[in-house]
């Protein structure tokens, strides 16, 4: 059984291989040949040394099989010649001697194997066997170092390189941290390596289809929370990603980056929350920032213009214990200018990042940011368009069938809800109170006339005004209407950004 799992590896493994056999005996070198013949996609014969090296030099193959003793220049003098022109190319000699000095040189000469007449078959499967593996091994290292240079510059990462869900080469780092004593045991490590990654709220780790593998090939260069328990028991906190090599199908390098010092498996768990100072939260930000900086990481910016959402990717390009300096498109930078602040969203936040302006350089598309903090909500998570109607919209709120004398103005609104500035509260006014509203909106040189039951979400206290946040269900009609008004009134917005966009 044994013998034939090895021919039918030797056929996989050497299909796309070629073979140069030089032997000077004849029978035995067409004998030989029709069983290479049937494993490798190319089989090169040569009657001697002289015309091995020639033929090297046309079709330079992967492997080379050579006699010793053999006319015009014999076996170990040819593949002298041949590693110093391709070191890695693997040789095998065989020879019906052992005598000690050939073997000698043959370890002066770099040969890969040494093999001793008459050769069982089954050796010579397992020797090529080997010779493949070595070749592949060796390209995968240098396929990895290739690719690592740049991605993982910081060489604290855990790294493994996968072809499909195979592990290929992992760095030294990472067999440390899994007491795995090289590439092979590790291999076979992987395969349970679902096993490691700890449910955790929010976290990566195998929910069943599609794999947890899967989820970060399918979203190359997305960081993904993970915890993994370390050779002492404890619980690690990394930050994972999966990148795809450029024009390599299926070739993926993961990085683990160890961010436990950064307290934030408690952060990331609702269970086991808890409050954090001004300052520790201060130093979270900044180091979540540098790892987002290290893993070239692409954040998302928010900027509002009356209610209409601009929202595009940067990079950070430097972070300091009081600032960020981000690159970022033309036309957030513009946002942010007009703005003077913006909100950062990114897969290691669980809340985003509310950051003011310092500078935006528009030549070299980077904007300064200070005084940052986060806020407990996510842009990204409204789910319907707010606009700011046009200055002539008018607003009348009744509370108890009576009017609220206070001045009311609208700061936006969608087709679930308002936003109301109130000067004043009326007596009894709350969360959950019910309220009519009678709006007036304007739009290009007409307007549209509501009147809406509604309940109040939420009211904030501002240092000069009250803001009220109201919600309600439209009637069809109604609701068709108010989309339609905020579709005009959005697309008159973009008009009048571009406008400002040009402006000097």
């Amino acid at each position: 059984m044994e013998k034939k799992n090895n021919y039918k590896l030797l056929a996989e493994l050497a299909k796309d291989f070629t073979l140069l056999y030089v032997e000077d005996n004849i029978g035995l070198q067409k004998q030989a040949s029709k069983i290479f013949e049937k494993f490798f996609a190319n089989v090169i014969v040569a009657n001697d040394g002289q015309e091995g090296l020639e033929l090297f030099k046309e079709y330079y193959p992967n492997i080379v099989i050579s006699d010793i003793k053999m006319p015009k220049m014999n076996g170990l003098d040819m593949a002298k010649n041949i590693k110093d022109i391709d070191k890695e190319v693997k040789i095998i000699i065989t020879s019906a001697f052992d005598e000690k000095e050939y073997l000698i040189e043959s370890i002066d000469v770099g040969i890969d194997k040494y093999l001793k007449k008459p050769i069982p078959l089954d050796a010579m499967i397992t020797s090529l066997i080997e010779m493949i593996n070595k070749i592949n091994d060796e390209k995968n290292i240098k396929l990895f170092e290739r690719y690592t240079a740049d991605s993982f510059e910081y060489q604290d990462n855990m790294l493994i390189l996968i072809e499909k869900d195979e592990v290929l080469t992992v760095n030294k780092k990472c067999l440390e941290f899994f007491s795995q004593k090289n590439n092979t045991s590790f291999k076979e490590f992987f395969r349970k390596f679902s096993h490691l990654l700890l449910p955790h709220e929010n976290f990566l780790y195998d929910k069943g289809q599609p794999s947890w593998l899967e989820t970060i090939k399918d979203e190359s260069g997305k960081l993904f929370n993970a915890k993994i328990k370390d050779d002492k028991g404890k619980n690690r906190h990394f930050v994972l990603k999966a990148n795809r090599i450029p024009n390599k199908d299926d070739y993926y390098i993961l990085s683990f980056d160890d961010i436990t010092d950064l307290g934030m498996l408690e952060e990331n768990d609702s269970n086991l929350s808890k409050e954090d100072s001004m300052e520790e939260e201060k130093i979270k930000m900044i180091n979540l920032l540098h790892v987002l900086k290290r893993n070239k990481s692409k954040i998302r910016l928010f900027n509002s213009y009356k209610g209409l959402s601009i929202s595009n990717t940067g990079t950070i390009e430097e972070v300091t214990a009081e600032q960020i300096k981000i690159k970022t498109t033309y036309l957030q930078q513009r946002a942010i200018h007009i703005d003077k602040k913006t909100v950062i969203e990114s897969e290691l936040f669980t809340k985003a990042l509310k950051c003011k302006m310092v500078s935006v350089n528009f030549e070299t598309q980077m904007v300064v940011l200070d005084n940052f903090s986060f806020i407990p909500y996510l842009p990204s998570d409204q789910k319907y368009v707010r606009v700011m109607p046009e200055s002539n919209s008018k607003a009348e709120v009744y509370f108890n069938t009576t009017k609220i004398s206070s001045d009311i103005s609208i700061v936006d609104i969608s087709i679930e809800g308002c936003n109301f500035s109130f000067k004043s509260l009326p007596a009894g006014l709350k969360e959950k109170s019910n309220l009519v509203l009678k709006l007036k909106l304007g739009i290009e040189k007409s307007s549209l006339d509501l009147n809406i039951k509604s309940e109040v979400l939420k009211i904030k206290e501002n240092a000069e005004d009250f803001n009220v946040v109201v919600t309600f269900e439209l009637e069809h009609e109604i609701k068709k209407e108010l989309i339609d008004y905020i579709a005009k009134r959005q697309m008159a917005l973009i008009r009048e950004f571009k406008g400002l966009q040009n402006a000097k």
